[in-house]
C-alpha cells in the first residue's frame, strides 16, 4: 500500500476549508462525506465495496459514511491501492471498553443459564468444541490450577504391574514362576533342558488408562489453545502461545513420553472418581468444554462497527446482573435459543426477551407495544423500547443511547413518546412512570448537564444515567432499586 498521491480528483467536503483533495482530510468514524470526482466515471473501492457515483454537472459525486471503527482503510481508485485512516468518534467507547462489554455480556449470560431452568440431555459428545469468551476466561483463570495437578500428576502418577515373557539364562532365573514350569514341562528335563528358559518378569509401569486419557486430553487442549492463538486479538494470542508452550513442555516430559495416548471417547473410571488428584483433574476438563451451556455466541453477529447494538445488549444485562444480584432474578429461559450448535444468547432485534422476577414484575429487550397488545398499548404507532420494567402499578423504560452526548435534549424529548403514548389496557391510562437514558457520555458532561442530577429525575421522572464499560453500577443500582419501590 502507498500513501494517495492522485487524490487531488478525489475530493472531500469540509466545511471549515471547503473541497479539499481526499488523502489530506480528517476522516472521523461514523460521520457522512461529501465525495466527488473528475474525470471518467470513478470506480472507487473501500474495504472491496464499490461506492456509487451519480454525475452532477462537471462532477461524480456521492455521499460516503465512514464506518463506526477507527482504523486502517482501503482505498481502491481505479487500478491503484491506498490506505486511508479513520481516526476515532470522541462519543464513542475504546477498543479496552469493547472488548469488555462482550467478555461481560457472556459472563453474565454463563451465570444466568443457571437460572434458564432449562432441561437438556446432556453426555460426552455434546461438549462444545467451539471458543468462546466464557472458555478462554476460565482458562485464563485456572491454568495455574491445571499446573499444580500435573505436578502432582507427575509426583506420585498412578501405576500398575505389567509381566511380559521373556528368556532368560537358568542360572538368572530367580524364582520358579507358573509360567517357566508349565514351558519346562512342554520343553523337557534333564538332559534336554535349554540353556535358556521362559520366564516371566514383572516391572511397574505408568502407562496406565487414566493416564492414557490425561495424554489425550493435554493434546486435545494443545489443539484448543492453538485457535486462540489465530484469533485478532493480540493479548489473547500471546497468552494461547505461552499456554502451548507449557503444555508442550509437559508432552516432552518421561512420564508422558512413555505413556501411549487414549483415541476416541473415554470412560469414567474408580480412579478418575475417587483419587483426589484425578479427580481433579477430570472436572477441570469436563469444565473447559461445558460453555456450550453457558451461551457460547450471539444468534446473529455484531460487527465491530455496529458497537452501538453491542451498547444496547450490555446494557440490558448489566440490568438483568443487577436484579439478579439482588435476588430478584427467577427465570432466564427466553434469553437463550437452542439450535442445532448448542444454546445461545438470543437477544436478536424485535425478539421480545422476557425475564421474569419477583413481586410481579418482567424485564424485557425490544419490548413491542402496538394497539392490539393484551396489557399495555399504543394508540398511535407500533413502539419498541429497548428495556423495559413492567410491574402492576406501571411500566419504566431505560433506553441505551450511544451518540447523544451533545444533544441528550432532543433525545429525552423523544422519551415522551413512551411517556404520552403507552396506555394501560383496563384503564386507558398512561402507563409509563419513568423514562431514562443510558449513555457513556463523560464524567465533564455529566457534571455539566441537568439531566443527570437526582432532583431533576424525582421532579419530571425523566433524565439521563451515565453507564459506561469498566465503571461502577451503583448509580444504575439505585436507580432500579427506585423502580422496584415504584412498580410493584
Amino acid at each position: 500500500m502507498e500513501q494517495l498521491n492522485s487524490g487531488d480528483k478525489l475530493e472531500v467536503w469540509d466545511q471549515e476549508e471547503g473541497w479539499a483533495p481526499f488523502h489530506k482530510i480528517y476522516l472521523t468514524e461514523a460521520t457522512d462525506y461529501k465525495l466527488r470526482y473528475k474525470g471518467n466515471r470513478p470506480n472507487i473501492q473501500i474495504q472491496g465495496i464499490l461506492i456509487p457515483f451519480y454525475f452532477d454537472q462537471e462532477y461524480y459525486v456521492c455521499t460516503w459514511t465512514t464506518p463506526f471503527q477507527s482504523g486502517l482503510l482501503t482505498l481502491i481508485v481505479g487500478e491503484e491501492a491506498f490506505e486511508i485512516y479513520v481516526y476515532p468518534d470522541k462519543r464513542k467507547v475504546s477498543q479496552e471498553q469493547y472488548n469488555i462489554m462482550l467478555k461481560e455480556i457472556m459472563e453474565e449470560a454463563a451465570v444466568c443459564f443457571q437460572y434458564s431452568g432449562l432441561e437438556m440431555h446432556v453426555d460426552s459428545t455434546g461438549k462444545s468444541r467451539d471458543i468462546s469468551w466464557p472458555q478462554w476466561s476460565y482458562i485464563e483463570q485456572n491454568f495455574s490450577r491445571l499446573k499444580q495437578l500435573f505436578a502432582r500428576v507427575v509426583q506420585q502418577p498412578v501405576r500398575l504391574l505389567k509381566k511380559s515373557s521373556i528368556m532368560l539364562k537358568r542360572e538368572h532365573v530367580q524364582r520358579d514362576a507358573k509360567e517357566a514350569l508349565r514351558w519346562l514341562d512342554k520343553k523337557g528335563y534333564g538332559k534336554n533342558i535349554p540353556p535358556h528358559v521362559q520366564s516371566v518378569k514383572t516391572m511397574e509401569s505408568v502407562d496406565t488408562y487414566e493416564n492414557q486419557v490425561l495424554k489425550q486430553q493435554l493434546i486435545d487442549l494443545q489443539r484448543l489453545i492453538k485457535r486462540y492463538e489465530e484469533i485478532e486479538h493480540h493479548d489473547i494470542s500471546i497468552k494461547a502461545k505461552q499456554y502451548r508452550a507449557v503444555i508442550q513442555r509437559w508432552l516432552n516430559t518421561p512420564f508422558l513420553t512413555s505413556v501411549t495416548k487414549n483415541n476416541g471417547s473415554y470412560l469414567v473410571t474408580q480412579r478418575f472418581r475417587k483419587h483426589p488428584v484425578y479427580r481433579g483433574w477430570y472436572y477441570w476438563f469436563n469444565k473447559l468444554y461445558s460453555h456450550l451451556y453457558e451461551g457460547i455466541g450471539f444468534s446473529y453477529p455484531i460487527p465491530l462497527k455496529d458497537t452501538f447494538q453491542l451498547y444496547e445488549i450490555w446494557c440490558y444485562m448489566n440490568v438483568l446482573k443487577v436484579f439478579r444480584e439482588m435476588g430478584y432474578l427467577q427465570n432466564t429461559k427466553e434469553l437463550f435459543n437452542l439450535t442445532n450448535n448448542g444454546l445461545v444468547l438470543d437477544l436478536a432485534e424485535n425478539k421480545e426477551s422476557h425475564i421474569s422476577l419477583k413481586d410481579g414484575l418482567s424485564l424485557y429487550y425490544q419490548r413491542n407495544y402496538q394497539y392490539n397488545s393484551a396489557d399495555f398499548y399504543t394508540y398511535t404507532q407500533r413502539m419498541i423500547p429497548d428495556i423495559v420494567i413492567e410491574g402492576k402499578t406501571g411500566i419504566v423504560v431505560l433506553d441505551p443511547k450511544y451518540r447523544v452526548s451533545t444533544n441528550l435534549g432532543t433525545a429525552l424529548g423523544e422519551m415522551h413518546k413512551y411517556r404520552d403514548g403507552i396506555l394501560e389496557r383496563k384503564t386507558d391510562e398512561k402507563s409509563v412512570r419513568e423514562v431514562y437514558i443510558l449513555t457513556p457520555t463523560k464524567k465533564e458532561e455529566v457534571d455539566s448537564l441537568r439531566y443527570f442530577a437526582e432532583n431533576f429525575h424525582q421532579t419530571y421522572g425523566v433524565g439521563a444515567v451515565k453507564l459506561s464499560p469498566g465503571a461502577g453500577m451503583e448509580i444504575l443500582k439505585k436507580k432500579l432499586l427506585k423502580c422496584i419501590d415504584l412498580l410493584k
